[in-house]
């Protein structure tokens, strides 16, 4: 009977110990599992840190680039941005978007021709130093506009409103070879009114002039043709230009010929007429030959 006995207790003893085992087993396992995961979660954290602090210290080392003494078509940053920021502030409408494109070109051209600086474009030297001063009255953008209101100016209105032309400023020049007449408006696409109107005269049959969308360009207070004198040109493309009626060089009237074809090709005006384009129509307005 006490052999029986033991022999149970024993198998007791073995059964608990196969259980505790198994038990301990499990629990280690877990706790293996767990100082894994600890492990993976603290290397991820290392990595993120290590990673951070890279990050913060390549800011920390990013050095801003300083303005540049040149800026031309092309170039783009917050050197740019703040050329269109000055230029604004003396009248202009130029996108402060950092990048020097055509509109920010013709606006530093016109810029330059009120400064009696050569107009190319580029801002450099004496530009750069002018944009840096305050505003004048002077040298400000936008010349004083008067609106002319009759039946003629609203057909004419409604002609260059409806055909949606370009103007990189408040102002555009509508040339009508048929009527050889020359029409000024101030406004903006789709809403331009008429400030003034002249006869022109265009180009002949043999030296048309060029016909299309064009912009202002380069303006000067004359030019020698041959033995003549033209006064107070303003650019439409390449060599076709708006400038006065012909002049020897002594100031004498050679051809006064307008309101028919007469020129090589370009847009001739009576003296007080060029003179008002030369002086009122910004470099960058648009112009419409048809």
């Amino acid at each position: 009977m006490k052999r029986v006995l033991l022999t149970g207790i024993i198998a007791i003893i073995i059964i608990f110990t196969f259980s505790a085992c198994s038990s301990l087993a499990d629990i280690g396992s877990a706790f293996a599992q767990r100082l894994s995961s600890n492990k993976n979660q603290t290397t991820q954290n290392d990595n993120q840190k290590a990673k951070d602090n890279k990050t913060q210290k390549k800011e920390e080392n990013k050095v801003k680039t300083p303005p540049r003494d040149v800026l031309k078509a092309g170039d783009k940053g917050d050197d740019v941005k703040d050329i269109q920021d000055r230029l604004n502030k003396f009248g202009y409408k130029v996108d402060e978007d950092g990048d020097f494109g055509e509109q920010t070109v013709y606006a530093v051209m016109d810029f330059q021709h009120r400064h009696g600086l050569t107009t190319n474009g580029i801002v450099k030297g004496a530009t750069l130093d002018d944009l840096k001063k305050d505003p004048t009255v002077d040298v400000m953008y936008q010349p004083v506009a008067q609106v002319i209101s009759n039946a003629n100016a609203e057909n004419v209105e409604s002609i260059v409103n409806q055909a949606n032309i370009k103007s990189y400023t408040d102002y555009l020049v509508f040339v009508s070879i048929s009527q050889q007449m020359v029409y000024i408006f101030n406004g903006s696409s789709g809403n331009w009114k008429l400030i003034n109107s002249f006869q022109c005269a265009s180009g002949t049959g043999g030296t048309p002039t060029v016909l299309g969308n064009f912009f202002v360009g380069i303006k000067g207070p004359q030019f020698e043709s041959g033995q003549a004198i033209l006064k107070y040109y303003t650019q439409i493309q390449g060599n076709y230009l708006f400038h006065s009626v012909l002049f020897d060089k002594n100031g004498n009237l050679l051809d006064g010929t307008l309101g028919k074809s007469a020129s090589h090709g370009c847009v001739r005006l009576a003296l007080e007429n060029a003179k008002y384009i030369y002086d009122n129509i910004p470099i960058g307005s648009g112009i419409w030959i048809k």
